[in-house]
């Protein structure tokens, strides 16, 4: 019998006999290694999760039974502002916390909400929407970003002020990415050494990192957040299968936000116009607001290219190459009024002194 086939039958039969441990005992392929012993395969440990909390989630997430779907569907219009969403079949915890591209599921609960996106996946903490972390102003946040394909993770906790406490993103590709705050409990043993990656072939090279990526990850999981994906569970774990959560397919976004480095925004909130713009000059080296069809705003921080040091260039086109026009302003806080005023379409937003070009 094949690994896979093996893995679904277990999956079936702890499904019956386990009930919430099944997340667990049924993603795991146990497999016959050549000295006897057992080992085990990961069938696809992904996650793609921002929780807000008031105290533990681990606690209100055993609670998490229902959700307030008016509050749910008023939490997604505000995390995509002017997007049309559609609402699909309801999911879970456990089938939905890794969406498909194009889908979204969340649910407030009391004391508890939940957001499951792809945009979550495989993402540094650092470049998580502000619009969506002030959602959880007063409450603790956590998010969890694990993908097995690439042994990628992330994960991070701010506090009930804002504040950022711990984050990390590693994966063996790209090394030690983000590191930042004081390590907590569950990773110490990790970063002394006493999980490292056995290589049972002496002829490959030693993994990059002194830990599994995935193992830190569920360990962080159960710490953070109460249940796991595959890992072992941990003591009143939740039965994630029966958290539910609403269901949205995402239509194609009116309006995205590129930047010179990160991955693009699609449809932003002021506040993540506003918190990109702040970046110019100091980490980002322009960004532009695509409306579509020719329509965007554009803007570059100084000292590159032709741009005179302590200048910001914004240029914005209007359906035509023809329709090009540029100005110079001095001030960060010129740029966001100017960035926020075309995305909300205000008044005004464009009272500067604008100078036709030809690109």
């Amino acid at each position: 019998m094949t690994v896979t086939a093996w893995a679904g039958l277990t999956a079936e039969f702890c499904r019956e006999r386990f009930g919430a441990c099944a997340s667990w005992f049924g993603r795991r392929a146990y497999v016959a290694g050549g000295t006897g012993a057992v080992a085990w395969a990961r069938m696809g440990a992904k996650t793609a999760l921002l929780v807000f909390a008031d105290g533990d989630a681990a606690g209100a997430l055993r609670d998490a039974a229902e959700f307030d779907r008016v509050a749910t569907t008023e939490l997604v219009a505000r995390l995509l502002p002017g997007l049309e969403l559609v609402a699909i079949e309801d999911g879970s915890l456990e089938r939905n916390v890794n969406p498909s591209n194009g889908l979204l599921y969340a649910g407030v609960f009391r004391g508890l909400t939940i957001i499951c996106a792809a945009e979550l996946g495989e993402i540094q903490p650092c470049f998580v929407r502000p619009g969506w972390l002030a959602e959880g102003a007063g409450r603790r946040v956590v998010l969890h970003s694990m993908h097995s394909a690439s042994d990628f993770l992330a994960f991070a906790v701010w506090g009930e002020d804002g504040s950022l406490e711990r984050s990390l993103c590693v994966s063996p590709d790209q090394g030690i990415v983000e590191d930042r705050g004081d390590r907590l409990p569950f990773e110490l043993a990790y970063w002394a050494g006493r999980h490292p990656v056995d290589d049972d072939d002496e002829d490959e090279e030693p993994y990059p990192l002194p830990f599994h990526p995935l193992e830190l990850g569920e360990d962080a999981l159960a710490a953070l957040c109460g249940f796991v994906v595959e890992g072992w569970p941990p003591d009143g774990m939740p039965d994630v299968a029966r958290v539910p959560l609403a269901g949205f397919r995402l239509r194609a976004p009116t309006v995205t936000l590129e930047r010179s480095h990160g991955r693009p925004i699609a449809q932003p909130s002021p506040l993540d116009v506003g918190s990109q713009v702040g970046q110019l000059g100091a980490g980002l080296d322009f960004l532009i607001l695509d409306m579509g069809g020719e329509n965007y705003l554009q803007a570059a921080a100084g000292g590159r290219s032709d741009i005179p040091a302590g200048i910001f260039r914004v240029e914005r086109r209007e359906g035509d190459s023809d329709l090009h026009f540029r100005c110079d302003v001095e001030s960060l806080e010129d740029v966001a009024e100017i960035f926020r005023g075309y995305l909300a379409n205000q008044d005004g937003w464009g009272d500067r002194e604008w100078k036709q070009v030809w690109v």
